[in-house]
């Protein structure tokens, strides 16, 4: 089958141009002015941006967190990824402590296989470190699995102490993978916790005083500091903070390779939604943080200190699941939806707010995810050879964000009423079109498994 795209705008994270795409058996086969030759489907992108399919680098699919399930799994997931542009997901699989991460593996892909859309991979998210965990690492490298996760908010039993953090990022290195750290300090995290439950204070208005800046902050700086020693790259997670930011910016100035990943929701929402009645619908960790952090987020965005924007997507209800919050934040799950509003927020406030250029919009949506995370070439760029995942985006269109228009399961999204310029027309997958118009035409497991590249600094 071939299928020839034609009169678009192609933007890539380095070029703009005008040209027609043909593609053969799933693969771009050609880019070039006035393509004239013979297609089983012919796509007229005239007005319109021809961009990567996007990759989201950070979801959680089918996720027990905090005790409850998230409602969306693979395929009401990917859907929602699909409608929104998004054509590659790397998922978070959850280790379950004692046993071995291939069991992990498998358990994920048993869970995605039959029910997604779209093309996926995995990170696996280390329950625990320890030697017979890092023993694993190479195997798992070998079996397409180039990136390791854990978190330094836990405590107790969860705390992962420096010399193992410094062990897990050395040993991760050395077997060709990249270390992805959560960076939030645990154990200070529970004292203020405990503090505030004496005092009563737990309603969703008072996360911030458990969950500061300044701890994001002194969390980022351990992990920088031990992959200094480890001399290991490192990819911290869900950047929030102007705090985070500061030392993230110090440690790359040094020449230090730290990669920094921030949330649509970090650069759009301020902490100020906490106030609402309904305000624990934006629980998320690290929290929502007061306006002018996004405005340092941008600005880390613009100067290369911040590298991608993934949605984080872990949606839970409203309803039965993040309302058990209401009078204590900490009884609600962690997390909302996301991943189908990604490229259109990011677009909106970003190319639209004058704070990135298109190229910068498909870098940190497309390109520098499928780089950092071995997907490249064939996946976060449009060259001959690679595959046919394309998003026909209309750069015009104006949409207000609601619930009525998402695919996921969640019964609420935390964008409700904003406007966007921006928003995704149609999305092909190897050629094939998977979504138009925010409707999907996709199958579940038509998605593939996606074995990824050891890690190579892009």
């Amino acid at each position: 089958m071939t299928t020839l795209i034609k009169n678009g705008t192609i933007i890539t994270a380095t070029d703009t141009y005008k040209a027609d795409i043909l593609v053969k058996n799933g693969v771009i086969s050609e880019i070039g002015r006035e393509i004239s030759k013979i297609a089983s489907e012919i796509i007229d992108a005239g007005e319109k941006w021809v961009l990567p399919g996007a990759v989201d680098a950070h979801t959680h699919l089918d996720a027990q967190i905090d005790g409850m399930t998230t409602v969306d799994d693979f395929e009401t997931g990917t859907a929602a990824a699909a409608a929104g542009g998004t054509t590659t997901v790397i998922d978070y699989a959850e280790h379950v402590p004692g046993t071995l991460l291939s069991q992990t593996l498998e358990d994920w892909k048993t869970k995605a296989g039959s029910l997604s859309i779209v093309d996926y991979g995995f990170h696996i998210s280390l329950s625990e470190v320890n030697e017979d965990i890092l023993n694993q690492l190479p195997a798992m490298v070998d079996a397409g699995v180039s990136s390791f996760h854990v978190r330094l908010d836990g405590y107790g039993a969860r705390h992962i102490n420096d010399a193992d953090l410094l062990e897990f990022m050395q040993r991760t290195s050395s077997a060709g993978a990249l270390a992805c750290i959560h960076a939030e300090n645990g154990e200070v995290i529970e004292l203020f916790l405990r503090r505030l439950l004496a005092e009563g204070k737990t309603a969703v208005k008072y996360l911030s005083c458990a969950r500061s800046p300044e701890i994001e902050a002194q969390a980022a700086a351990r992990a920088i500091s031990l992959a200094e020693m480890a001399k290991a790259p490192i990819y911290l997670t869900n950047v929030s903070s102007a705090h985070a930011i500061e030392k993230i910016k110090a440690a790359r100035d040094r020449g230090q390779t730290v990669y920094a990943e921030t949330c649509p929701h970090y650069l759009v929402m301020p902490s100020e939604r906490y106030e609402e009645p309904e305000g624990i619908k934006y629980y998320c960790t690290p929290p929502l943080r007061p306006a002018w952090h996004a405005d340092i987020l941008w600005k880390a965005i613009s100067s290369g200190d911040i590298h991608a924007v993934a949605s984080d997507h872990r949606a839970f209800n409203y309803a039965g699941q993040k309302d058990l919050g209401r009078e204590n934040f900490t009884q609600a799950p962690r997390g909302f939806a996301g991943i189908q509003e990604r490229l259109s927020l990011l677009c909106s406030s970003g190319v639209y707010g004058a704070k990135i250029s298109p190229n910068r919009f498909v870098e940190l949506a497309c390109t520098f995810p499928a780089k950092i995370f071995g997907l490249f070439p064939r996946k976060g760029t449009l060259a001959v050879g690679s595959d046919a995942d394309m998003v026909i985006f209309d750069p015009k269109a104006e949409t207000i964000l609601s619930k009525s228009l998402s695919l996921s399961r969640s019964d609420y999204i935390p964008y409700e009423g904003m406007k966007v310029r921006g928003t995704t027309w149609l999305v092909l997958q190897r050629g094939k079109v998977i979504a138009r118009e925010s409707k999907v035409m996709g199958r579940p497991g038509g998605g593939e498994f996606l074995p990824r590249a050891r890690y190579s600094a892009p």
